[in-house]
């Protein structure tokens, strides 16, 4: 199952890497088109990530916990929204929300800190996909394009 999982988390972050390459390669339309999807599907997993939660068992399972999950799973709904309002400040919020979380998995999973092969992959993934996040912010506010 571990194996599973952790090719899953590459497989999710190849999509990131391509939104995130393709406005430095095509026309500043599609290259807004591009960011946006980013945001929105990063706001997408950060909604999955706190419904997660959900689903953790023992000394994990407190209230506190599943009310934190809703937060995650709101903040992940108020990244997709921002992406129409204020894309950069979109992507700002999906950065500090997915370090958050990853954060958060750090401190309370059970699961995460007993598997190392799924928690180096965890902070390998979130690490990149800031970086793709600023990668597009760099794009937003380069004056040549």
């Amino acid at each position: 199952m571990q194996k599973t999982k952790v090719t899953l988390i590459y497989w999710g972050l190849s999509l990131f890497i391509f939104l995130a390459l393709l406005p430095w390669i095509f026309n500043p339309t599609i290259a807004l088109y591009s960011i946006q999807a980013l945001a929105i599907y990063g706001g997408i997993i950060v909604a999955f990530l706190g419904g997660i939660i959900w689903g953790w068992e023992g000394l994990n399972a407190s209230s506190k916990n599943l009310w934190l999950a809703i937060g995650f799973s709101l903040l992940g709904l108020g990244v997709s929204l921002a992406t129409f309002i204020n894309l950069p400040s979109s992507l700002i919020l999906l950065i500090l929300s997915l370090q958050a979380f990853l954060r958060f998995e750090k401190k309370n999973s059970t699961y995460f800190q007993s598997n190392i092969k799924y928690a180096n992959a965890r902070n390998l993934i979130t690490n990149l996909v800031t970086i793709c996040c600023i990668t597009s912010l760099a794009f937003l506010y380069n004056p040549y394009t």
